[in-house]
C-alpha cells in the first residue's frame, strides 16, 4: 500500500502532490495486492498509511475540513505545504524525513578488512592467526595493533602478534608510564656499533 501510494505521489510530478484516501480505496492495484474490497481494504488501507505516517514517511493533513490528503514527507513537501498557508508546524512531521542517516549505517571496519586496507592481502592463514588473537584480545586492541604496524611501515602478521604479546606484558600504549607506544622501538642515542 505504501509503495503504490509513493508511487502515485511521484507519478504527479507536482510538489506538493497529494492523493485522498478515497484514491486509494478505489484503486484496483491496492485491492488486488490485498486481496480484499469494501470496509475491510479501508480499514488495512488506513492501517497501512497510519503506520507510515507515524514512521515519518507519509503525512496526512486535512485539507477542506471533511477529507484528509496524504503527502509524501520529504522537506520540499513541507516547505511547499507551508507557503501555501498550511500550518503544519503544529505536526510532528518537521523533523522527520524519508531516507535514514547513511552515517549512522557505516559498518565499523573488522580486523579482517582493516588488515587488508592497511598492511596487505589476506590469507587464510592470517585470517586465522586474526581470529586468534581476537579471541585472546579486545578488537580495539587487535585494531590499534594493525594501525601501529602499518605505521611503523611493517607490514606483516609476526609484527603485529609481537605487538600484541608486548601488550599483554607490559600494557597498551595508554597504560604505558615510560612515554613508548608500546612497539618495539630503537634507542637511536644508545651506540650499537659493538653488537
Amino acid at each position: 500500500v505504501i509503495l503504490r501510494t509513493i508511487h502515485e505521489l511521484h507519478r504527479q510530478r507536482k510538489v506538493p502532490a497529494s492523493i485522498s484516501f478515497a484514491d486509494l480505496y478505489s484503486d484496483r492495484t491496492v485491492a488486488a495486492m490485498l486481496h480484499t474490497s469494501g470496509r475491510q481494504l479501508e480499514e488495512l488501507v488506513q492501517s497501512a498509511v497510519n503506520s507510515a505516517s507515524n514512521h515519518g514517511i507519509l503525512m496526512v493533513i486535512e485539507t477542506d475540513g471533511l477529507q484528509s490528503q496524504i503527502f509524501l514527507n520529504t522537506e520540499p513537501v513541507r516547505r511547499a505545504l507551508v507557503s501555501s498557508g498550511m500550518d503544519i508546524a503544529t505536526k510532528r512531521y518537521e523533523s522527520a524525513e524519508t531516507w535514514p542517516n547513511t552515517d549512522a549505517a557505516l559498518d565499523k571496519l573488522d580486523a579482517v578488512t582493516f588488515y587488508e586496507q592497511n598492511v596487505g592481502h589476506m590469507t587464510p592463514l592470517i585470517a586465522e592467526n586474526i581470529r586468534t588473537a581476537l579471541e585472546e584480545h579486545p578488537e580495539d586492541e587487535v585494531l590499534l595493533a594493525i594501525r601501529k604496524a602499518a605505521e611503523a611501515n611493517a607490514r606483516n602478521w609476526n609484527y603485529i602478534a609481537a605487538i600484541l604479546r608486548r601488550w599483554a606484558i607490559e600494557g597498551r600504549p595508554e597504560e604505558l608510564d615510560d612515554g613508548r607506544d608500546g612497539t618495539a622501538e630503537r634507542d637511536l642515542k644508545e651506540d650499537r656499533s659493538d653488537q
